[in-house]
């Protein structure tokens, strides 16, 4: 039996098309729209695809929802950077448009996406286990980010309090196994 291309390669293959399309018309004006300022676009597509596949290819496999949530959210978080977006009014450590050299204040961005990611597949495939450690990493994200961004100054504290999370963690799993299969 022939295999049919897969949903997500052709969504990919219409936008990238469109896009170039466009471009040649000199829809975006004179504004010269490189690759440097665009590749995060392909993580865009590509996680959209892959969300694509898992809704309407009939391909309902948890981890396309994983793959596909991050793959979309690190595209927009870079794009960011690609585009210099200015969020300097709304974060007082951003010193101006948005730099890779930020990334040493927003790192904590990336267990969130993958936090995000992983309470997104649980909820679609009703896996507790996966959506647990995917608040615990969207938690320690946000957290995170408060520190290196200065907002947590004075809770210094608190800090050594980090391990009652796993305690809280392991207590809900453990409960979860003695009286979560009734």
């Amino acid at each position: 039996m022939k295999e049919r291309p897969s949903l997500g390669i052709a969504i990919i293959l219409i936008a990238l098309g469109s896009f170039f399309l466009l471009r040649e018309l000199g829809v975006f004006g004179d504004r010269a729209l490189d690759f440097e300022e665009l590749w995060p676009g392909i993580l865009i597509l590509a996680g959209a695809a892959f969300l694509l596949q898992f809704f309407l290819g009939g391909t309902r496999e948890p981890g396309f929802v994983f793959v596909g949530t991050a793959a979309l959210l690190l595209g927009l978080f870079f794009f960011l950077f690609t585009l210099n977006v200015d969020l300097s009014s709304l974060i007082g450590e951003l010193r101006g448009p948005i730099a890779w050299d930020d990334m040493e204040v927003l790192w904590p961005v990336f267990p969130m996406i993958g936090g995000i990611a992983l309470v997104a597949m649980s909820i679609l495939s009703r896996e507790t286990e996966a959506f647990w450690v995917g608040v615990m990493a969207v938690v320690v994200g946000v957290v995170a980010l408060a520190f290196t961004l200065g907002l947590a100054d004075g809770t210094a504290e608190l800090v050594k309090f980090w391990p009652l999370l796993l305690i809280l963690l392991g207590g809900g799993m453990l409960l979860r196994q003695l009286f979560g299969h009734r």
